[in-house]
């Protein structure tokens, strides 16, 4: 497909290609979130035989569930692995936990301050002639370490003629993430 090909447009051709090279079966597809349109889902619950599948829920629809989902007990998949399963109409909600998971994003998100910090202190030592370019380097500096972004506060002078910053670690915001356990909630299968 062309590189400029909307990623969501494309499932149901591959679906219908598929279905005719290798014929009607059972199958589970497994898909990032940005993949189907509600349409398409739709469109795989209703067809025969139905099409399972497993995708990431978007993430603005996840608060619709997280007080359900905190009621409901883990049950251990694996070692390291646990799940809670939310029963909804005709979807089976997965809200899984990986410790491995969360050592590997508290790692990246670590990695990333560490790069943020030095950056911000190396962006401090500049000298600028406008503002304007101090903001394009911290600019620059946030969509490098976004992860890591949210956790700094950074406050730029507000006099003209000061083409200065300062930055600060949000404690709250660290606390709450280094204490954030990993959780991806998946649905349906």
């Amino acid at each position: 497909m062309a590189g400029n090909t909307s990623d969501k447009t494309t499932l149901s051709a591959i679906l219908k290609k598929i279905e005719e090279q290798y014929g009607k079966a059972q199958r589970i597809w497994v898909m990032d979130r940005g993949i189907p349109t509600k349409k398409d889902l739709e469109a795989m619950r209703n067809s025969q035989p139905p099409v399972h599948y497993l995708v990431g829920t978007p993430k603005g629809s996840l608060t619709k569930y997280e007080k359900r989902l905190i009621e409901l007990p883990w049950q251990v998949v694996r070692e390291g692995v646990e799940v809670k399963l939310l029963q909804e109409e005709k979807e089976l909600y997965v809200l899984a936990q990986s410790e491995d998971r969360r050592k590997k994003e508290r790692a990246m998100r670590r990695r990333q301050l560490k790069w943020l910090w030095k950056r911000l202190n190396e962006i401090q030592a500049m000298k600028f002639s406008q503002k304007n370019d101090l903001v394009m380097k911290l600019g620059a500096a946030k969509q490098q370490a976004p992860s890591a972004w949210r956790l700094v506060e950074v406050e730029i002078s507000k006099s003209e003629s000061d083409l200065s910053f300062k930055f600060s670690l949000r404690k709250k915001n660290f606390a709450r993430c280094a204490a954030e356990k990993a959780a991806t909630c998946c649905a349906p299968i």
